[in-house]
């Protein structure tokens, strides 16, 4: 049994472990199937009626380090979290960290994620040098720029169609210290934050929360943070939680939903209260600073229960945000969906295929699964669509918005039957897709 990790879909299907890549040559070259890291996209990306996940967490090991040009070649299964362990010790640390530490490193590449500061610090593609690919009619390839650039191109936030990731060649950056020194700013709507955010485009993590209520009086308050790596290190050792980060079903173990459109304003009005009256400048240790998954923000998924959230993520033009946010303000104020709270980071980035990567203000808007919450989805779509904004496939948008919305959709399809005639790379979401 397979689920996304919103609690949107579970579907029952094959399932193989592979050990090594003589497990994954023995499959018959006919079988549908599909790579699986940590299992944390919200669409289900990774599995399918049908479909054999092969799920590749015994691939964790690193193969090859250069200390002179801080590269590492490391299996595709290994985690975030065991890779910065490893490079901690180095003084070294992957710059583009999304925010679970249980995420694959061919997770990150097939959804080319992004990290604290996208302005800054651009996506996955940015720091991914070398794929090592396997594919049954393919046999192994080689991919980076400078060999097989289109399979590379096509692979790096590629949603895994193109064959199995079995290990990548990195670019590791020194890491400054083993904390982080954060400001928090309270801000009264979206564009508060985002002219905050164009103040604060150098610093290593900028993000903003907001309340999604659709009440006049709250919609749009949160508070804004921005971050720099402090001198120096106070400790060797790396700080990590007792405690595992959620899974797609340790997160859906609470029978009902405790985020409605009562708890939520009430809660975010005192969580909010509380952060503005802290301290302005504090620290936080290296692992909390780049996991929030790993502490205390995976109670707030947990509290969503066993349906789950839906979250909607765009991307929009710099230059369009103000009128976007406007229409969007007045969309929630007239549907009142049960948005619960809205995420904003700046983003910087040249876009290709089907990559969540472009110049503007990333918003991730989450709800609480419900009809009303798929309605306001549809609405949401046409504003894409009017705006030229795009919307970040591994979140499960629908097959309109993508095939609209990315001008090269029809070109990613086209290029993967030329490599692929026979597709026999596919999943739910890539299915649903039509890719």
């Amino acid at each position: 049994k397979f689920k996304s990790f919103d609690g949107s879909i579970e579907i029952i299907s094959q399932h193989q472990y592979p050990n090594k890549l003589h497990d994954l040559k023995q499959i018959s070259k006919d079988v549908d199937r599909i790579g699986r890291g940590g299992g944390y996209s919200y669409a289900a990306s990774s599995f399918g009626k049908n479909i054999l996940t092969q799920e590749m967490t015994s691939f964790d090991r690193i193969l090859e380090f250069d200390k002179e040009s801080r590269t590492v070649v490391v299996e595709s299964g290994i985690t975030l979290k065991k890779l910065l362990k490893w490079s901690f010790e180095k003084k070294l640390f992957l710059k583009i960290q999304p925010g679970h530490p249980d995420i694959t490193i061919g997770g990150c590449v097939a959804s080319n994620v992004h990290g604290k500061n996208p302005y800054k610090d651009g996506t996955f593609t940015n720091v991914v040098l070398e794929i090592k690919l396997f594919h049954p009619d393919h046999g192994i390839k080689i991919l980076s720029r400078t060999q097989n650039l289109d399979i590379f191109e096509l692979t790096c936030g590629g949603l895994g169609l193109t064959g199995m990731i079995l290990s990548v060649k990195l670019q590791l950056d020194v890491l400054p210290s083993d904390r982080m020194v954060f400001e928090r700013t309270p801000v009264e709507s979206l564009m508060d934050a985002v002219e905050l955010f164009q103040k604060k485009l150098d610093d290593d993590f900028v993000s903003s929360w907001h309340d999604g209520s659709s009440s006049k009086k709250n919609f749009g308050k949160g508070v804004a943070y921005n971050g720099v790596f402090a001198k120096g290190f106070k400790s060797n050792k790396l700080v990590t939680p007792k405690k595992e980060a959620l899974t797609a079903f340790s997160r859906a173990r609470l029978p009902f939903s405790l985020w409605n459109k009562i708890i939520a304003p009430l809660a975010y009005s005192f969580y909010r209260y509380h952060e503005i009256n802290g301290p302005k400048i504090y620290e936080k240790n290296i692992f909390d600073s780049l996991f929030p998954f790993g502490t205390n923000a995976k109670y707030y998924h947990y509290l969503y229960g066993k349906k789950g959230l839906s979250e909607y993520q765009i991307l929009v033009d710099l230059k369009n945000a103000e009128e976007f946010v406007n229409d969007l303000t007045k969309l929630i104020k007239i549907e009142k969906p049960p948005l619960i709270v809205i995420f904003m980071k700046p983003f910087h980035g040249t876009g290709k295929y089907l990559r969540y990567s472009g110049s503007g203000v990333t918003m991730a808007l989450d709800f609480q699964s419900s009809p009303i919450t798929n309605k306001t989805f549809s609405k949401i779509d046409d504003l894409l669509i009017s705006y030229g904004a795009i919307p970040y496939v591994t979140k499960g948008p629908s097959k309109r918005v993508v095939q609209t919305c990315f001008p090269e959709y029809d070109k990613f399809i086209e290029d993967l039957k030329k490599f692929d005639p026979k597709r026999i790379y596919k999943s739910d979401l890539s299915e649903k897709l039509g890719l």
